[in-house]
Parts: structure tokens; sequence; C-alpha cells
């Protein structure tokens, strides 16, 4: 097996420079000083890495109790239930935004940071947008599909256009910052006055339109109107990334569509799997949360690659051995389509997506501990702990 770092690109990493540009007004105007109050709760013996892990299990947290109260998206769970949705959730983006202020702090910034950070957050981002459609009741629906896809592809063209520009972009209100403070908001909310809110007509909120109008659209509850808002949202941030990637490319004299072409694996990963669902509605109106993990750690390990690759300088990542259960997944879904026999058929599909699930997290297991290790070993620190080297 080939290693994830090859030997020649391991010293980049002591070349490699975090350069990140933050334009979101609530970050610099409402959030900067708690977070440089926040941090000052974690003691200087407590590496960043940890800050982050410790984020993130929170978010785990309320997965767990997500499965118990509303496996199915749809069930209505006690108001302290959303309370702890929120309240993890705002720990996490809490602990996410001030990791680095902690690797400052405590004076082990590396490239192993970023690389840990963005791998937590690539497997966050998914179970975030699950716990959302729970609270919003969107059920195992093409709804949550789009939820979930919406912020998967807003995470990999902005990681796209970082390994491209060599710079993070945080837009002025399409950040993960305004993400948590929606997502966190939502849930307090749905703690307040229950969920049917979320069930109610969304022209309701617009009695200003006449009955005549409201009549001949189509029905849209308020849930439904915000999967819609974060897409129509989603179009502008990701012509933004594709125009910084144009731009850098031309300065760096390199190809712009080849570097447009670096999307292909995303979208035929995406275009994929809502296939495999479409030709297969039962995965989708009976087993949807267990798909949506399969899918979570496979993008986790996609984006992964991008992410090593743009600290080590190696090239752009393309298909790779995480997108073999998704092309053998949907061509076993359409395969009554195109004259083959289903291998997995009926309830056995779920065996499918269990065995898909099984692999993709052993994978992306065996990924993160190895890049882990090679880069600890290379740099000469710790993940998780500050590693103190012995005096002369």
């Amino acid at each position: 097996m080939a290693p994830y770092i090859p030997q020649e690109y391991l010293p980049n990493l002591k070349n490699y420079k975090y350069q990140a540009i933050d334009k979101s007004l609530i970050s610099k105007y409402v959030l900067a000083e708690y977070w440089n109050q926040l941090v000052k709760i974690f003691p200087l013996t407590m590496a960043a890495n940890m800050v982050t892990l410790l984020g993130s299990l929170h978010v785990l947290v309320a997965v767990v109790l997500n499965q118990v109260y509303a496996p199915n998206l749809v069930e209505t769970c006690p108001p302290w239930v959303y309370l702890t949705y929120a309240l993890c959730v705002w720990i996490y983006g809490s602990f996410d935004a001030v990791d680095g202020k902690q690797a400052r702090r405590t004076g082990t910034a590396s490239p192993l940071g970023e690389l840990f950070d963005h791998g937590c957050d690539s497997l966050v981002v998914s179970l975030i947008m699950v716990l959302f459609a729970a609270t919003c009741q969107l059920g195992e629906t093409w709804w949550t599909v789009a939820l979930v896809f919406f912020a998967l592809t807003n995470f990999y063209i902005s990681t796209m256009e970082e390994y491209h520009t060599h710079v993070l972009f945080l837009g002025y209100f399409s950040g993960p910052v305004e993400g948590i403070i929606v997502f966190s908001l939502a849930a307090l909310a749905t703690a307040v006055v229950g969920p049917q809110f979320w069930a109610s007509s969304v022209y309701d909120l617009v009695p200003i339109l006449p009955a005549a109008v409201v009549a001949r659209l189509p029905p849209v509850t308020v849930a439904q109107s915000v999967v819609v808002g974060i897409g129509a949202g989603l179009a502008p941030t990701i012509y933004a990334s594709f125009s910084n990637i144009a731009r850098a490319c031309r300065e760096q004299k390199k190809g712009v569509l080849a570097a447009y072409a670096d999307a292909i694996p995303f979208a035929a990963s995406i275009g994929s799997v809502t296939l495999w669902l479409y030709a297969s509605p039962m995965v989708l109106r009976e087993h949807l949360v267990a798909f949506l993990l399969f899918v979570g750690f496979a993008f986790s390990y996609i984006v992964g690659r991008v992410i090593v690759a743009h600290v080590t300088g190696a090239p752009f990542p393309k298909l790779n051995r995480m997108h073999i259960p998704i092309f053998f997944g949907t061509t076993n879904a359409i395969a009554p389509h195109i004259g083959l026999t289903k291998m997995f058929d009926g309830q056995n599909e779920l065996i499918l997506i269990w065995l898909c699930l099984g692999y993709t997290a052993i994978q992306y297991a065996h990924f993160a501990l190895e890049v882990i290790n090679t880069i600890c070993t290379y740099l000469d620190i710790n993940c998780l702990t500050i590693k103190h080297k012995k005096s002369d």
C-alpha cells in the first residue's frame, strides 16, 4: 500500500504556513472578545488538537442522543433534547474557533493542527446537518439529503479553493460561524416553541401575498424553505470560490480549466450516491441515517486527501479507494435498469450499506492514524499532548 504522504513531500511540511482571510462580520465584531476570553480556560499544558477533539465529541454526544429520541428524523423530542443539540453544537463551534489560538498560546502551531482541525470538521459537518434535519423534522426525505449534500459541497469547494489559492477564505455571512449560530438558534427556538413551527406553511410568514397567488404556489413548509435558502446561498459562494481559483491560477501561470476539473471526482461522488438513492427508494425512506453516515466517512476521506496534498505540496488527489463502495453501491442499485441482477436486493441492501459504512470508517481511521503518525514522527511532535524536549 502506497504511503499517504510520499517521502519526497515531507520536507514541505516545514515550509507550510497557514493563511486565512476571515471577512465574517460576526466573528470580528461580536464573537472575537468571547473567543479571546474562552481560550484562557484551557491550561497551557493542553494541546490545541485536544481542544479540537473535545469540541467534536460534543457533536457525537448530540448525534447519539438524536438516535435515541429521533432515529427517523421526524419524532418530537423533549425540549431538553433540542437544548442539548444547541449547547453541544455551540460548544463545538466555540472550541473550533479557539483551537488555533491555543496553538499560538502554547507555541505548538503546525501543519498537523490544520489537518486535525479540518479532518474533524469534515466528519462533523454532515452530522450537524442530520441534527438540523431532526430538529426541523424533515424526516428521511430528499430535503434531508439536499441539506447534507449542500453542506458537503460547500466544504469540498472551499477546501479545493484553499489548495489552489493557499488561503482559506471565509465570507461575510457564509462561514462556519454563521452556520453554527443559525443551527444553535434554530434548536433553541425549537425547544421553546416546539418543532411544529417547522411544519407550518412558509406563506403564513408572508401574509401580504394575496390568497389567489398563494393558491397557485407549491406548498412549502418553513423547514423546506430553509433548505431552499441554503441551496440558493450556495450558488454565489461557489462562484466566489471558482473566481478565486481562476485568479490564483493566472497568477501562478497554471491552467484554470485543469484546476476546475478537480471538482469532477467530488461531483461524480455526489451524483453517484444521488443516483443510488433514486434507484433504491427504500434506502431513502428507511435507512437514510446509516447511508448518510457512510457518505460522511467517504467524504471526510476524500477531503482529507486534499488537505494532506495542500499542506505537503503534493498533486491534487483524484479518484481513490473510497470511491469503490460508492460506485459499487450505485451499480448495484441501478442494475435492474441496465439489464443486470442486483447482488443486494430488498432488505439485503441494508447489509450493503452497513458493509460500506464499516469499510469507509475503517479506511478513514487507517488514513487518519497513518497521516498523524507520519507527521508527528517527521516533525517530532505529539498529536494530543505537548511534547517537551529534554534540555541538553
